[in-house]
């Protein structure tokens, strides 16, 4: 094509969270090595012109690190936290192409306190069921009393499922999906007698004939996450299990999580690629080029202009849809992706995973008041809505250096999400976003904030801004803090000072992560999506729709099977775990 024919883009990616910005940095510094049709759009562009559009004002999506006033040094992650050592993409990109500062994050400690049905424990309790207020089988009792006592109530999902499938342990690894598929239809302890396949059962259906619902809810509750139960595809459901099986290190970012977004994004704007912040789209559609060529026609509301909110219309050789679920779902329903009437199968493809809303709040005092309890670090767990509370840091007021100011974690899912939600003050629309107004926020008392030094660096700038946005509201951080007190059994500590926080659930994100749905086997649907409709240059990637939910590395897993849509393999920098 002529200069003066050549489409706006080349590619346009939609979305700037990780799968997204992963996507534009990968193919805009390595498409030219490998992709033939890379090396063409280059020759006739004289460069590769990529743009990111993303809907909110800033990158990193699900990703959200923060730093309270305060704790300047102490990194807070009120989106994905960490990785763990078995996902090869996010740790090869970390510690191997990056060099990322990083430390191994504590999560259960023998010591930490475990409240569960009233009854105050401690995580070295859940080995002795006469100490746990649940009514367990025979067979239970026994599994825990065993010698020498290494059985936990919290693996009560695992001994269900290694009842059913005794080798599993010997075959986790990329290829545990195959083999439970395989397993399964030779219809062990005789529970498959019709041969149904694996993928179109939930996982509390597989194992309710094999624990009670006793062991069943203490485990769903001391491994901290609700959705974990959740009767989500038996397949995905076991695979996601393993990878909190005991030896997994977790990892946190010194200079915290989007950190590893950030350093991307920069050499992707470093290398001329092109950052769009408050683009939302609206729809996208095909249309033709003047070298007969079928490309995409692009329809963003721009919604930072200071005057009002104005539409702009852009051209693409491709588009890739860096988005979960719910922010698909929002776009307008035409063209011959999302037209459910010209590609009804792709509408199937959405409809095979379910959002999950998960809920973060981190909440500050001018002490580690909890300490008094014998906690210091990892977390501690209860049934009560606050369900998981992670000792997160603490750090010395620099300008009172007798104070130790402190931050805990809360963290939780599925109805206690909800829970908290009904305490925002603020009601929600679809599409509405909260805002801030007088007298609905927490008042804080006067908390110091970071130098002024410090405030020159764009990133700490970034960090802090992502804090000052994310207020809590007072009712949400006054139950907060007597949920804490509860949990801790400290009725006189002091009050909070400082408390942000995010619910997932809201949109455009509709959850933090997602669930495969009974009935969908993830491995082939996976191979669908990237790209639903095989004549036109739309490739859809993300946590979403990858065979590792919940994690930044099925967001890594899905933009590395778009690049090998576009001839561009897997980096060197990938190494096996040490």
């Amino acid at each position: 094509m002529k200069p003066n024919e050549l489409p706006d883009y080349d590619i346009a990616i939609v979305g700037g969270g990780a799968s997204g910005i992963y996507t534009a940095w990968r193919m805009l510094l390595e498409g030219y090595d490998h992709s033939p049709k890379i090396k063409k759009w280059i020759k006739e562009r004289g460069s590769l012109k990529i743009g990111v559009f993303e809907y909110g004002d800033r990158i990193g999506g699900r990703v959200l690190s923060t730093i309270p006033p305060g704790l300047p040094d102490v990194v807070c992650e009120i989106g994905g936290m960490r990785y763990v050592s078995s996902q090869t993409l996010v740790r090869s990109l970390v510690e191997n192409k990056l060099g990322l500062n990083r430390h191994q994050q504590a999560v259960d400690e023998p010591n930490n306190l475990c409240y569960l049905r009233g009854k105050r424990l401690r995580g070295g309790d859940l080995t002795d069921p006469v100490k746990l207020p649940y009514h367990f089988s025979e067979e239970e009792n026994e599994w825990l009393n065993k010698v020498p006592y290494l059985n936990s109530a919290v693996d009560f999902l695992g001994y269900a499922v290694e009842k059913i499938f005794p080798d599993i342990k010997k075959n986790i690894g990329p290829d545990l999906r195959k083999w439970l598929k395989k397993e399964w239809l030779k219809n062990p302890l005789g529970l498959n007698p019709h041969k149904i396949p694996l993928y179109k059962i939930g996982l509390w259906n597989l194992i309710a004939p094999v624990l009670s619902h006793e062991a069943y809810k203490i485990a769903v509750t001391t491994v901290g996450y609700d959705c974990l139960g959740f009767n989500t595809n038996a397949v995905d459901t076991i695979c996601e299990l393993y990878d909190f099986v005991p030896g997994v290190k977790y990892s946190l970012l010194d200079d915290g999580f989007d950190s590893m977004l950030w350093t991307i994004q920069k050499e992707f704007s470093d290398n001329k690629g092109e950052v769009h912040l408050n683009h939302d789209l609206k729809s996208f559609d095909e249309t033709k080029f003047a070298d007969g060529t079928t490309g995409v026609s692009l329809h963003f509301k721009i919604n930072n202009d200071k005057k009002k909110d104005r539409d702009k219309t852009l051209t693409a050789r491709a588009i890739v849809l860096a988005m979960p679920q719910r922010s698909i779902r929002r776009l307008n329903p035409t063209g011959p992706v999302l037209d459910p009437e010209r590609a009804p199968k792709v509408q199937a493809l959405l409809n095979a995973v379910e959002p999950i809303h998960l809920y973060k709040m981190f909440i500050a005092y001018d002490r580690p008041w909890w300490e008094k309890a014998g906690v210091t670090e990892g977390r501690s767990l209860t049934d009560i809505p606050i369900r998981q509370c992670y000792y997160w840091g603490k750090e010395a007021d620099k300008k009172n250096p007798k104070n130790t100011n402190a931050i805990v974690m809360v963290y939780n899912d599925g109805q206690n999400a909800d829970f908290w939600g009904g305490l925002r003050d603020i009601p929600l629309g679809p599409g509405d976003t909260v805002t801030e107004t007088p007298n609905k926020f927490f008042d804080r008392k006067i908390m110091p904030n970071t130098s002024s030094e410090e405030q020159k660096n764009p990133w700490v700038k970034r960090l802090r801004a992502n804090w000052d946005e994310r207020k809590a509201p007072h009712s949400m951080v006054m139950e907060m803090h007597r949920q804490l007190k509860e949990l801790h059994n400290i009725q006189d500590a002091p009050e909070p000072i400082e408390a942000a926080f995010m619910d997932w659930g809201d949109d455009p994100y509709g959850g933090a992560v997602h669930f495969w749905n009974p009935g969908n086997d993830s491995s082939k649907v996976l191979k669908k999506i990237i790209q639903p409709v095989s004549d036109f240059p739309c490739y859809i990637c993300g946590e979403a729709y990858s065979t590792n939910q919940t994690w930044v590395e099925g967001a890594f897993q899905t933009a590395e099977l778009v690049l090998q849509k576009f001839g561009i393999p897997e980096p060197e920098w990938i190494t096996d775990e040490k």
